[in-house]
């Protein structure tokens, strides 16, 4: 029997797994409140769903990603809810960033009404997961990953059984944790190489083969040279999803008495950009503070 999958939460991320997995074949249905994000997983050639309830009602397998864990809370156990319309043995394939308890609350939720929660955090932005050049890291019962094996290769590039619930989210936190301190040290190499009269462009290039280039540069870092964070086209993130998820790693680090100051570092041109009204950009535009601090900004805000 063919797998039908369900998707809840149609944004960047969750929007680009269930287009791409429809575009490969599988059966998908998704549900998303934004009208908006529900065309563009029909365009691709999904099933627009009226509730998440409904989506458990036709899915053996669901990828859940939403922003915060209230959101969450409402898309598994709220009235129109997984749980509302989940079969017994239903799998859920959980794919936001959250805290670890935020994550295990559900996953018990879920347990009662005798389904699954996989824990699958992605590395990867949204011009990655539309590409289907994301990875995924995988936790929790090992039977249920290989129920779900069929379906990876359809959304993902690259994807990994970690071992027990949780796991995965430590590891996600830890890439997430470099991704914030590679971000704010490009920003700040950007800002001395405009004050020192080098040419960003050259920059570019003779750092692409360069033991300093990393992948965050790769995806983030043309946006910073060109000083453009607010072209959906071009943005890979929110400021604010990005400082939602660092808060998350700060919480670890002190859960496990770990000393992180430069990550902690890194969080201060974070802070001062989501004062500066930038949230709704993307966490590239860090850079921006480093020039005003230099005194060199390219532009007025």
């Amino acid at each position: 029997m063919a797998l039908q999958i369900g998707v809840c939460g149609l944004g960047i991320m969750g929007g680009a797994f269930a287009s791409n997995l429809a575009r490969n074949g599988f059966h998908v249905t998704g549900y998303d409140p934004s009208p908006v994000r529900s065309n563009i997983f029909k365009k691709a050639g999904g099933i627009v769903a009226k509730s998440n309830k409904e989506v458990a009602q036709n899915s053996s397998i669901i990828i859940t990603s939403v922003a915060n864990a209230l959101i969450l809370d409402d898309v598994i156990q709220g009235e129109l809810g997984i749980i509302a319309g989940a079969k017994k043995g239903l799998i859920v394939l959980e794919a936001s960033t959250l805290s670890f308890d935020e994550k295990e609350r559900n996953q018990r939720a879920l347990k009662k009404a005798g389904a699954i929660m996989l824990d699958t955090p992605v590395s990867g932005a949204g011009r990655q997961a539309e590409a289907g050049e994301i990875s995924i890291m995988i936790s929790g019962p090992k039977n249920a990953f290989n129920k779900v094996k069929p379906i990876l290769p359809g959304f993902t590039k690259v994807f990994y059984y970690v071992g027990s619930f949780g796991k995965s989210s430590k590891l996600k936190l830890l890439i997430n944790m470099l991704i914030s301190v590679h971000g704010a040290a490009f920003a700040e190499a950007i800002t001395l190489a405009r004050a020192s009269g080098v040419d960003l462009k050259t920059f570019q290039e003779v750092l692409k083969p360069s033991a300093g280039n990393s992948r965050v540069i790769e995806y983030r870092g043309p946006l910073m040279i060109e000083d453009e964070y607010a072209d959906l086209k071009m943005k890979t993130a929110d400021l604010t999803i990005m400082m939602k998820d660092n808060e998350l790693i700060e919480e670890y680090a002190k859960k496990y008495n770990v000393p992180v100051p430069v990550f902690l570092g890194s969080m201060v041109p974070t802070y001062a950009a989501l004062a500066q009204g930038f949230g709704g950009e993307d966490p590239g535009v860090i850079t921006r503070i480093y020039e005003q601090m230099a005194g060199i900004p390219r532009k007025k805000y």
